[in-house]
């Protein structure tokens, strides 16, 4: 079955290609929704969502500009939903775009003892065929029920990007709301498309690393945000940062801006400039 009841709303985080004018012509039926600047995954998704909001949606589907969705993707999150009342928030089985047949995410959590997030099945190809209840779901295709949202609140826009939608994913699970990822629904992802260097460049490696201390700030008692695992990976940044290969070693320097800021609590775009100059 494929679902017909929804709305498109697109957000135009400052885009500057003429990519906003070409879709404004193809698809003139759509709401667009012009940020101005680059306000950063955070803040674009939070007004879209309030747009939905605004229209009395029943379920609020962020979906990133780098995805490829199966023809039935609405209508198996719609199924999910029904199903279950109790559930907060959904998301599909995410494939790279790139290799169709394997699996990126299939599930979420992050690792009590090194503090990183990681993605359930990434590089399987087969298995993961049933809805299970999960930590996070991704933020490229990430459903949202209105009145979740409403009690749980919107996307930390200090994160800017990455680790948002995990921060709240388990603000959520905090009020009671359980995450549920929903494998009959599909996505094929493109990974990082949006960032300068693509995925694990520099400016992903600075959001990454300040934005995951922000998130054990919030959520990771004091006494257990730092280990031997740290202290070890800390070193390892420095080393490389000096004497690694060129692209490690810019690699490490950026991961190192980005435990210094968020230390001086500087969030937001950060050092955004430093990675989007040519």
């Amino acid at each position: 079955m494929i679902y017909s009841d929804f709305e498109v709303v697109i957000v135009d985080n400052g885009s500057t290609d003429g990519s906003l004018e070409k879709i404004q012509a193809q698809y003139p039926q759509h709401t667009f929704l012009e940020m101005g600047e680059n306000l950063g995954f955070a803040s674009g998704s939070n007004r879209g969502l309030k747009e939905g909001l605004r229209r009395g949606a029943d379920l609020l589907m962020l979906l990133n500009n780098d995805t490829v969705v199966a023809p039935n993707f609405l209508s198996e999150i719609s199924k999910a939903a029904k199903k279950h009342p109790e559930v907060g928030a959904f998301g599909p089985k995410i494939y790279f775009y790139d290799d169709p047949a394997t699996i990126w995410y299939a599930g979420g959590s992050v690792d009590p003892k090194t503090g990183r997030c990681f993605h359930i099945g990434c590089g399987a190809h087969e298995g993961y065929k049933e809805e299970k209840t999960t930590d996070y779901i991704c933020g490229c295709a990430l459903a949202i029920r209105p009145e979740t949202l409403e009690k749980v609140g919107f996307l930390d826009p200090r994160f800017f990007l990455i680790w948002e939608e995990i921060d709240w994913c388990y603000r959520a699970r905090d009020q009671g709301y359980a995450c549920l990822f929903v494998p009959t629904a599909k996505v094929w992802h493109k990974v990082s498309a949006s960032f300068v260097k693509g995925n694990r460049g520099p400016m992903w490696h600075y959001f990454y690393f300040r934005n995951c201390l922000l998130f054990h700030k919030k959520h990771t008692a004091f006494r257990k945000r730092w280990s031997r695992h740290h202290l070890l990976e800390l070193t390892s940044l420095l080393k490389f940062s000096l004497k690694g290969p060129n692209a490690q070693k810019k690699q490490s320097r950026a991961a190192l801006s980005g435990i210094y800021d968020h230390f001086w609590g500087r969030y937001g775009k950060g050092r955004l400039s430093k990675f989007t100059q040519k």
